[in-house]
């Protein structure tokens, strides 16, 4: 903890007991020291802006006064929420859509169940319902839903961000169904079968290891009114791999030699290697299938307008304002949509998102700690915390000194406070973890992470040979005060232990671009959503060799795990492998994996039936408005 001898205090907020569906907070008071060195904040005084080491540091009804939002790191990574209602006889609830939770008692995806939760099963997961009850007959209301950022394209093979997963999921349709509860529904260990969803594929099979066919369903057309079937499906990843589309979705698919339409209803996939997630792949976001012909106008198709199979259209879209869907009358489904109408508001401003959320103007968003504490206290909304795959940490540039030095990574790695960094500044909304992967995902495993220890850390700087202080560059995102926050205290931490921290303030656009280049510090800040749910994404992207999200790590061993696992369909096998990766990875230390994302999303109670899924992919389809 930290030391003890300071004046000045901070308030630690930690989840309480649940009172009509509201979290209580519980206060405490931890001394902390100051330091004048800090990335200072170009929006707030320097007598607002603070952090657990460092400066004046107010207390969070303090901000909440002065109106500075802490919204920054949720809105990168994407976002959080909590129970409540109002204070009427039909008060609203937030129950598990498995049952597991309700309104009376701590959700499972609370700070504090979090903490202590069995892993759930690979491919399942708590989706929170908000508000459950029958919609009336027919369809009417019209949806608020604000977004921090725009739609990168309106094409989901030319995006690869979560923030697109929150809309896309309404107007495209996948091979494969994986449902709010993360489900695949594939027909296996007792889950339900492919036509039981709202895939796009009625049943399929392995008939070897390098062949997949795909039954599609009969009489689906798009939205402009282009047929789907199988040619459809062909089209569609030849353009995901023709180097003209440039698609950032594209190495998910590399194991893909050719797509054969073999008749009207049946495509053939044929592999040039094997693919163990390749049914997981095609649920996740770049399984959404478009239409063969309207893609092909590349000057319309994606960057003003889109056709899916979905229950909703694309009516309108205006750059950096909104994007507005309407509920289709050709939905195939079994289920036809009860709102008519969904607007999704592009509002960057933190504070901006907050004041029309409560001014009833915004139905639902995502919301920082800080806001969540304003939101709370507010009529007719709730704020609902969940559980979700992304997890945050930091990457450790292997190729350049001193972290090219394995003791010096270690040294970091026990030198960072991350219960107290979670209790104050994430006001408990996150899990601790020790690898890149939640309890959610295939190959996880309850690996405590690297204990505070900054005696620890001393003596690993000392067996590394290195003299101190040990110079090292720190990368912060520019307007993200949630990362400047733990960006500060996480130097204050390391410079207490012998590193002199440089803090590199880097504009948002180019903040990935310059790290995938090679050209970040020697500690970056980063989130992986793992949105295959499946080790493989996740480690083959950031650790093996050569890859995208890897510039500087290479590690023969670990590359050769990698390519093994994925040589086999025998998830037994995989598991075993993904053990031993753990192992490897958590000793080298390269990355220091802090914490899984719990997001706060606040919820205008006007809305009924909405389920919360832990992966971001809002269906609005059994959703409906109150009047």
């Amino acid at each position: 903890m930290l030391g003890t001898d300071a004046g000045v205090t901070r308030e630690r907020i930690i989840a309480g007991e649940s009172c009509r569906g509201r979290v209580v907070a519980r206060r405490r008071f931890v001394p902390v020291v100051d330091q004048p060195d800090r990335v200072p904040d170009p929006q707030t005084p320097r007598t607002v802006r603070g952090s657990i080491v460092g400066g004046r540091v107010l207390n969070r009804r303090d901000i909440l006064r002065l109106g500075v939002s802490l919204a920054g790191l949720a809105a990168v990574n994407a976002l959080l929420a909590a129970c409540g209602g109002d204070d009427d006889d039909d008060s609203p609830t937030a129950t598990s859509v498995s049952g597991a939770a309700t309104a009376t008692s701590a959700p499972a995806n609370t700070p504090e169940a979090a903490a202590t939760a069995t892993p759930a099963p690979q491919g399942q997961g708590s989706a929170i319902l908000v508000n459950p009850g029958e919609a009336p007959d027919g369809v009417g209301g019209e949806l608020r839903v604000a977004l921090a950022f725009d739609a990168t394209s309106l094409d989901p093979i030319a995006t690869y961000t979560l923030n697109n997963g929150r809309w896309q999921e309404n107007v495209f349709s996948g091979l494969v169904w994986r449902d709010t509860n993360l489900v695949v529904y594939d027909g296996k260990d007792g889950r339900p079968a492919p036509s039981e969803g709202f895939g796009l594929a009625e049943s399929w099979e392995y008939t070897d290891d390098l062949t997949l066919v795909f039954k599609l369903r009969p009489g689906i057309t798009f939205h402009n009114g282009e047929p789907f079937n199988a040619e459809t499906v062909r089209a569609h990843f030849q353009r995901m791999h023709d180097p003209a589309t440039a698609s950032p979705q594209a190495f998910n698919y590399t194991s893909i030699k050719e797509v054969i339409a073999t008749d009207d209803l049946t495509a053939t996939m044929i592999f040039n290697e094997v693919d163990p997630v390749m049914i997981s792949k095609l649920a996740g976001y770049g399984g959404f299938m478009t239409p063969a012909e309207a893609s092909k106008d590349t000057t319309k198709f994606g960057p003003v307008e889109a056709a899916g199979t979905g229950p909703y259209r694309i009516t309108e879209y205006v750059k950096d304002d909104h994007i507005t869907l309407e509920a289709w009358d050709g939905y195939w489904g079994p289920r036809k949509p009860h709102i008519q109408k969904i607007i999704y508001r592009i509002i960057p401003d933190d504070n901006t998102r907050l004041s029309e959320f409560l001014a009833g103007s915004i139905d639902v968003l995502t919301l920082s700690p800080v806001q969540a504490d304003a939101a709370k206290g507010a009529a007719g909304v709730q704020v609902v915390p969940i559980g979700v795959p992304t997890v945050s940490g930091l990457r450790l540039d292997a190729s350049k000194p001193p972290t090219d030095n394995k003791l010096v990574r270690q040294a970091i790695a026990h030198a960072i406070d991350m219960p107290t960094i979670i209790e104050t500044i994430l006001s408990g909304y996150a899990k601790e973890v020790g690898i890149w992967q939640s309890e959610f995902s295939f190959g996880y495993e309850d690996i405590a992470p690297y204990a505070y220890d900054p005696e620890a850390a001393k003596a690993k700087l000392a067996e590394a040979g290195v003299a101190t202080p040990v110079a090292v560059t720190f990368d912060v995102i520019g307007g993200d005060t949630v990362a400047r926050e733990m960006a500060n205290a996480m130097k204050d931490m390391l410079d207490a232990v012998g590193f002199n921290v440089t803090l590199n303030q880097k504009d948002a656009a180019n903040y990935y671009n310059e790290y995938i280049a090679g050209d970040g510090g020697n500690i970056v800040p980063f989130g992986w959503g793992g949105w295959t749910l499946d080790y493989d994404n996740t480690y083959f992207s950031m650790m093996h060799t050569g890859q995208t999200y890897n510039p500087s790590y290479s590690n023969p061993e670990v590359d050769a795990l990698l390519d093994e696992q994925r040589g086999t369909l025998d998830q037994a096998k995989r598991l075993e492998i993904a053990k031993q990766l753990n192992a490897l990875l958590f000793e080298d230390a390269i990355d220091v994996c802090l914490y899984q994302n719990i997001y706060l999303w606040g919820v205008n109670n006007r809305v009924r039936n909405f389920s919360i899924p832990p992966d971001e992919r809002l269906f609005w389809l059994d959703a409906w408005i109150q009047s």
